[in-house]
């Protein structure tokens, strides 16, 4: 299940991410609290391509309606919590921090808390599909729980006592430094063309969706949309799911892995 491993760790991160920023804003009375721009801004979620990708109804991952509205939800819900927290660095950088934490802490509480609302449901609908993954998934699914139902009340389990971030860590977290990248692509082996997705990348391969039959140490080139091109060997092939090792590895500044 790829493409279901790796919509959970989106949404797994970003509530970690969420329940993190949340900590610092519930925190921001208490003495030496982080409220900085560049203390909180590393820590901010985006929304990631899969979930633009769930958004357009291409992700095939089997989930049922309710998982899909409450996911997509959630990172709505982001984007507002986002603003509101660029409007107070905007006044930050003006007025001084503790005026500025003042003004907006009513709104910052509010659109984050939100945000972890959404996030606690999306993480719990999430939950009867995690017996298709790795049993840590479930830990992370427990811990996110227990996170976000404390920050929701007013705590700040993400704070220590210094007043800084210190975020848990997951029981499962994806090994290797990989991307998602949802694109569709152009898959050229044998001198056969077909169409296929890119799931995701790291500096050595793409892991791919939706392919023909590919034998493992087959030459292969994978074109896309943006019109670069890719040369390689598969991997692995499982079913509709393959790997595939570049010939020469991406540099860690690479646009694919950066952004």
């Amino acid at each position: 299940m790829p493409m279901l491993e790796a919509l959970v760790c989106e949404v797994h991160s970003a509530a970690l991410l969420s329940a993190t920023i949340s900590s610092a804003i519930n925190a921001f009375k208490q003495a030496g609290a982080e409220r900085s721009e560049a203390g909180l801004k590393p820590y901010v979620p985006g929304e990631p391509a899969i979930v633009s990708v769930l958004r357009n109804g291409m992700l095939e991952t089997n989930l049922d309606e309710d998982t899909v509205r409450l996911v997509i939800q959630f990172f709505d819900d982001l984007a507002p919590a986002r603003i509101a927290l660029d409007r107070y660095f905007a006044d930050a950088n003006h007025i001084g921090g503790d005026r500025a934490a003042a003004l907006h802490l009513l709104a910052l509480s509010t659109t984050w808390r939100r945000a972890c609302q959404d996030a606690l449901l999306a993480v719990r609908q999430l939950h009867a599909d995690l017996h298709h993954l790795p049993a840590q998934y479930t830990s992370n699914s427990k811990l996110l729980n227990n996170l976000l139902q404390d920050v929701i009340m007013g705590g700040s389990p993400c704070i220590d006592s210094n007043g800084k971030i210190a975020i848990p860590e997951l029981p499962q977290r994806r090994q290797s430094a990989r991307r998602t990248v949802c694109q569709p692509c152009t898959l050229t082996y044998n001198r056969v063309t077909a169409q296929a997705f890119v799931r995701d990348v790291s500096p050595g391969g793409f892991g791919l969706e939706r392919v023909p039959q590919l034998v493992p140490k087959t030459l292969v080139q994978i074109e896309l949309p943006s019109g670069r091109r890719f040369t390689g060997t598969v991997a692995w092939c499982s079913g509709s799911s393959a790997g595939v090792r570049f010939s020469r590895p991406l540099l860690p500044n690479d646009p694919l892995l950066s952004g």
